[in-house]
């Protein structure tokens, strides 16, 4: 992993992004945690389950969610629809599948859907680009400056 996609996830003197993953394989939600810490975003939190993942969001305001949709008690898809519905948080579902869950995903409200496994350079450049849009949404500038 190159320095540039570092630098491009971790912004260029803003703060770690804010991460929840969900994802119940423990494997999977290590490697992920793991990927997302090499690339200087904070791990606020790991969910094996949707409902817990979903409460864990609204308590915790992540920047960022990381949805399995597989998971034991519901639908992965459905968490996400809850949880950009009620929070200004950007949700990257990651699968397994390639079929129609991945386009519900993104109706749901997920901002793009990763397939497992996911390469840290996939996720650099998706938080890379979240920085950029964060960075940009700044506060405005005094339209009295030059």
């Amino acid at each position: 992993m190159g320095t540039t996609e570092e630098a491009e996830a971790r912004g260029p003197d803003g703060p770690a992004l804010r991460v929840l993953v969900i994802e119940d394989e423990f494997v999977v939600a290590t490697t992920l945690r793991l990927h997302l810490e090499a690339l200087g975003c904070e791990v606020v939190g790991v969910a094996r389950r949707a409902d817990s993942g979903v409460e864990m969001a609204h308590e915790l305001h992540p920047d960022l969610v990381l949805m399995d949709i597989g998971l034991p008690d519901r639908d992965g898809i459905e968490a996400t629809r809850d949880i950009v519905r009620d929070l200004a948080t950007s949700v990257i579902v990651v699968t397994a599948y390639e079929d129609e869950r991945v386009q519900r995903a993104l109706s749901a409200g997920a901002r793009t859907v990763l397939t497992k496994p996911v390469l840290e350079e996939q996720l650099a450049q998706v938080i890379g680009e979240l920085r950029t849009e964060r960075a940009s949404d700044g506060p405005p500038s005094d339209p009295r400056e030059p």
